[in-house]
């Protein structure tokens, strides 16, 4: 099954903000939570269902010691940013990042990967090459006895003349 694409959504929820008074590192992960980036098997989510009638308090020790999808925010900037990296955690000491997201005001995005910002660029720089190379035939000629010669127009080529006859 392949992953569906959701660098080009952004998603906001005013309602959510408005109930709890805004983001914080507090709260976060709960707004984060509602958004269509979630994992609900995530083992967030997991131990969200399994302790919400609990204290909280070992709540991030439990995550560690979990094998499998976790969520954290691995950088802040309250109330305004917040960068949430997707893990595959292997082992209490183990964790493979696999997609980081960002809220910037409340606006919850995907950041693209590294691939596919190189690949963009690189298209994007071969597009304009292959251009250079479009216009650049246009103006060359081929003939068997000559080869490739530039296409000159009667001024270029009477100024071509008159530097020869300079240099002579």
């Amino acid at each position: 099954m392949a992953k569906e694409e959701l660098t080009s959504i952004e998603w906001r929820s005013d309602q959510w903000m408005f109930q709890y008074g805004g983001l914080r590192p507090d709260n976060v992960l709960e707004y984060f939570s509602q958004s269509p980036f979630w994992d609900s098997s995530s083992n967030n989510a997991v131990l969200k269902m399994q302790t919400q009638f609990n204290d909280l308090q070992h709540a991030s020790y439990d995550l560690k010691n979990m094998v499998g999808i976790e969520f954290a925010v691995t950088h802040q900037e309250p109330p305004s940013l917040f960068i949430i990296t997707k893990f595959r955690r292997t082992s209490p000491t183990r964790a493979i990042p696999l997609a980081v997201y960002y809220i910037s005001d409340g606006n919850a995005y995907e950041a693209p990967t590294l691939y596919s910002i190189i690949s963009t660029r690189m298209l994007s720089s071969i597009k304009r090459v292959e251009e250079a190379f479009d216009i650049a035939r246009r103006y060359s000629e081929f003939h068997p006895s000559v080869g490739y010669t530039w296409k000159e127009t009667t001024e270029q080529k009477k100024a071509r003349q008159e530097a020869l006859k300079d240099i002579q």
